[in-house]
């Protein structure tokens, strides 16, 4: 995609499931600060999962919540979440909280509840129509292009976005930390939801690394076919 680069980064058991087993956390964000990324793409399923699996209860909302953080590190980055139905409704102030997250972009539809605007517009987060049933991605990525400048971002989301990306032929590097153990017939593979050309999708190995506990890295450069892309 012209003006941005778009690296898919996760984290896989060797049989490919993204659920099921403990991948190395720490190699993992090691890895995604090495792309030098400007902005990291993250589902809203995804995030609602990690804020339920680690905040049973989850904490009410202060006064600075309501408020932009403007103290967070520079390190930080801004994460995009399309969460056009609104389900981080009530708990997106986890998120803000945390220290990896300078703040959150939220990508909507014209059929978003007004509520959760609402809610939105109280709190200062930043969010865009982009689409009307669904978030068009590729019209949301050409925002963040040239609203905020962005050139490369990063992907942190699971198997239904990820797999909308690469239909839409957005994804440029595919990134893929694997851990060294087999989940079996409770994987859930990554590429599931994949609508893949006949012949699947070509893949080209650009680099790879043996890394700790006997983890591997493999970076791949994703060759499209144009007649294959969704929506050319």
């Amino acid at each position: 995609m012209e003006g941005i680069k778009v690296k898919m980064h996760n984290a896989i058991s060797l049989d490919g499931s993204v659920l099921h087993f403990e991948p190395d956390i720490g190699q993992f964000y090691r890895l995604s600060a090495g792309f030098n990324a400007d902005m990291v793409l993250v589902g809203s399923s995804t995030a609602k999962t990690g804020i339920e699996m680690f905040y049973p209860e989850i904490p009410k909302e202060e006064s600075a919540d309501f408020t932009k953080p403007l103290d967070k590190s520079q390190h930080c980055l801004p994460w995009i979440i399309p969460d056009s139905k609104g389900i981080l409704k009530g708990v997106l102030h986890v998120l803000r909280r945390y220290e990896h997250c300078r703040d959150i972009i939220l990508l909507l539809t014209e059929k978003t509840p007004v509520s959760y605007i609402k809610y939105l517009e109280e709190r200062e987060y930043d969010h865009h129509v982009v689409g009307h049933d669904h978030v068009d991605l590729r019209k949301a990525l050409e925002l963040m292009s040239q609203r905020y400048g962005a050139k490369t971002i990063t992907t942190d989301a699971g198997v239904t976005l990820n797999c909308q990306l690469l239909e839409q032929g957005l994804v440029d590097e595919i990134s893929l930390l694997v851990s060294p153990v087999i989940v079996g017939n409770i994987s859930v593979n990554l590429f599931s939801k994949l609508h893949s050309p006949k012949g699947g999708l070509k893949l080209e190995l650009i680099e790879q690394d043996v890394l700790e506990n006997d983890c591997l890295w493999l970076l791949y450069r994703v060759r499209y076919e144009r007649s294959c892309i969704k929506g050319t």
